[in-house]
């Protein structure tokens, strides 16, 4: 019953945010069929988060700053309103409504059947979920290396959630699934606003792009579907993971594998924040006739802390979004230019607007760049000829956004002389690609050129095809600059480019998903006006041949999506419920109810000691600061060091909390227990397995004191 009440209280305070913050979304999205009404949830989450944590460093992170700010919002919402005196139409109100909780009790209910946060990196993701909690200040202590803290990791996507969770008091093993059905949510509604305001108001087009960008998956659901149920190959890690893994060494996510496989990594949680920044600037290409980029100077600093908010919380998103910020500033001024003839004013209006949301995204955040020192990436390094991608495994990632986008470009070659140029420069991007060793040139080069055509024609007008085509571009741009360099980080060898491939391959899925959306509604729009027995038989079986083509692609990426669903709840076999620690009962009863006492029992963020081994990334080591968020002297090695620890401390670490447990001398233990500044010692039946542990000296009195006693047994050393 309890579960019940934590959605209920999340759901309820989720959507009085988006219902204050309408105002504000109004302001920011004026030019928007729904005025900016499906970005309204996403941009008071923003808002309030922000608020929570800028404040913190005047008053702490709590529940009343939290409240603080949340009262702040909605004075500001109100003085908005009194201003406008606008709301949403009932239509628009509804439809994003009816999406928005549609796709949240949809997703809930698979979480439901999926609860548990543990193998892969849920452990990790838990882990700074809980230090977000557990946190008076910024930045948070690093729950796997105590002394330390999230100086080197971008953590507030973890606020995001953290904010709302903290304030209505869910439990943080409930939070978590909470967090995953609301992140797909938001994503889903946006996207659907999206499709609403580039076909101006059809519900059936913004169901359309959210179902294409958030539930479809990839052409290799059908290959692994055939794979596994009729030539009955086995697979180790599941269904649905070979969809993850096309192109060799990398890893190639989409949204609803993302979502299926339940990891809270920031690129997930960062999915809304981006289309929010996306909404805002579909809004300013809008903005024809006008002298200002921005409605207000509220506007302004809505756009500029949404855009700036992409970095805290996954810093990959930033570079792309503030390039497109850049493209769209400088459609606008060439369109102030083309009406007013003023080049001088249009150049300085465009340098000095660029310099205003530089300043303006950066000094919101300046706390966090103060204290950031990211140390796991080391410049850029070419990738190397074999581990480019071929043709083949980018068709399988994005077969059916290629085929209805490359269509809808097309139409855009409204001339012979136009076609045979194009048909030539597809023969130049052949021999440039077997020339330049780059296969996907065949298909990128193309692409970017038809979409940039597209993209400067339409600057003097800014419709809707042009903002679409602006995304095609910057997709056809991003895959070609990750087969050229890839980010230099720890991973090494044929590995080397997977996170440059992990991070960026998702701005791609998300443009080419719209695009892909909005080219359908345009062929649609465009071929339905032709009456069939006008056209020569030929055009009539290239229009059967073209539709039977879609329906066949569609088809199959809706395999994986209903399959990858169905095979992981069987696979996973839990009990329904909500709780993200509940396989703990089954696993070890002991560390689950350690555990709920810590956590109901142990306030701030004093450092505990556990089990902790060399090769401990991706197991069960750790489960303890995962759970709890209370620091550890070293959580999961690999993982610390490819964060940026020196490798030589976390060896001395892994020998120092060997000692501890093992030695029978007290005094060894207690220097190495102050060196670590411990608190507490855990010793479960891990700690037992690993250690030879010698726990008589932890039952002297005068320096421990024993706070918990089960088949767990934990101490509380005695500071003099």
């Amino acid at each position: 019953m309890l579960e019940y009440l934590h959605v209920i209280f999340w759901f309820i305070f989720i959507e009085i945010l988006g219902l204050i913050s309408i105002p504000l979304a109004r302001a920011a999205g004026n030019r928007l069929a729904d005025g900016g009404y499906s970005a309204a949830r996403t941009l008071g989450i923003v808002l309030v988060a922000y608020m929570s944590w800028i404040l913190s460093y005047v008053w702490g992170f709590n529940r009343s700053t939290i409240l603080i700010s949340v009262l702040l919002l909605c004075l500001i919402s109100t003085i908005v309103y009194l201003k406008q005196k606008v709301l949403p139409k009932k239509k628009i109100m509804f439809s994003s409504e009816l999406v928005f909780a549609a796709a949240f009790f949809f997703f809930l209910l698979i979480r439901i059947y999926l609860p548990e946060i543990y193998r892969h990196e849920k452990f990790m993701d838990f882990a700074f979920l809980n230090a977000i909690i557990r946190t008076s200040s910024f930045p948070p202590a690093d729950p796997w290396f105590s002394g330390g803290s999230l100086d080197f990791y971008y953590y507030l996507g973890y606020l995001s959630v953290g904010v709302p969770g903290k304030l209505c008091s869910v439990e943080p093993s409930i939070l978590f699934n909470l967090a995953i059905a609301l992140t797909f949510a938001l994503s889903f509604n946006l996207l659907f606003g999206f499709g609403y305001n580039l076909t101006h108001g059809k519900i059936k087009y913004g169901i359309l792009t959210a179902g294409a960008g958030i539930l479809l998956g990839n052409l290799q659901g059908l290959i692994e579907f055939v794979s596994v149920y009729f030539i009955k190959e086995p697979v180790s890690m599941g269904y649905y993971w070979s969809s993850s893994r096309v192109i060799p060494y990398t890893i190639n996510e989409f949204p609803y594998f993302s979502f299926i496989h339940g990891d809270l990594h920031s690129h997930v949680l960062a999915i809304p924040f981006q289309l929010l920044v996306l909404a805002a600037l579909l809004n300013i290409y809008f903005r024809k006739d006008c002298n200002q980029v921005f409605e207000s100077i509220l506007a302004f600093l809505f756009f500029s802390v949404s855009l700036g908010f992409l970095f805290p919380s996954n810093s990959w998103d930033f570079p792309i979004y503030f390039g497109l910020t850049f493209a769209v500033i400088l459609a606008f001024y060439y369109g102030h230019y083309t009406y007013n003839k003023n080049l001088s004013g249009s150049i300085a209006g465009f340098f000095g607007t660029i310099t205003l949301v530089s300043v303006f995204s950066f000094l919101p955040y300046l706390p966090f760049y103060m204290s950031f020192k990211p140390q796991a990436a080391g410049g850029f390094d070419f990738v190397a000829l074999e581990l480019r991608t071929t043709i083949d495994k980018f068709l399988i990632l994005f077969g059916l956004f290629l085929f209805l986008t490359f269509s809808f470009l097309m139409t855009q070659l409204d001339s012979r002389r136009k076609i045979r140029y194009f048909i030539l420069w597809i023969g130049i991007s052949a021999i440039l690609s077997r020339a330049w060793s780059i296969p996907l040139l065949v298909i990128l080069f193309p692409l970017l050129a038809l979409s940039l055509f597209t993209f400067l024609k339409d600057l003097p007008e800014r419709s809707n095809a042009g903002f679409v085509s602006l995304l095609i571009a910057a997709a056809s741009f991003i895959a070609l600059i990750c087969e050229i360099v890839y980010l230099d980080d720890p991973i090494s060898g044929s590995f080397a480019r997977m996170n440059t491939v992990f991070k960026f391959y998702m701005h791609l899925w998300i443009f080419l998903a719209i695009s892909a959306s909005y080219s359908y509604y345009e062929l649609r729009s465009r071929y339905r006006t032709w009456p069939a027995n006008g056209l020569p038989s030929k055009r009539i079986y290239g229009r059967k041949a073209w539709a039977f083509s879609l329906v066949l692609l569609v088809l199959s990426c809706s395999v994986f999506p209903v399959v990858s669903t169905f095979t992981r709840i069987e696979d996973m076999n839990a009990e329904p419920t909500l709780d993200g620690m509940g396989y703990m009962k089954g696993l070890d009863r002991g560390d689950y109810d350690a555990i709920r006492w810590i956590q109901q029992n142990i306030e701030g963020t004093p450092v505990i000691l556990e089990a902790s081994e060399d090769d401990s990334s991706y197991r069960y080591t750790s489960r303890i600061s995962a759970n709890t968020g209370l620091p550890t002297v070293l959580g999961w090695a690999r993982h610390e060091r490819f964060w940026g620890r020196d490798p030589e401390e976390v060896r001395a670490r892994i020998e120092d909390v060997n000692s501890i447990y093992s030695t029978g001398s007290k005094k060894k233990a207690l220097e190495l227990m102050n060196k670590y500044n411990v608190s507490y010692v855990y010793i479960g039946q891990l700690e037992r397995q690993i250690y030879d542990v010698r726990t008589d000296k932890f039952e002297d009195e005068t320096y421990f004191e024993p706070v918990y006693r089960g088949s767990v047994q934990i101490y509380k050393i005695r500071k003099e």
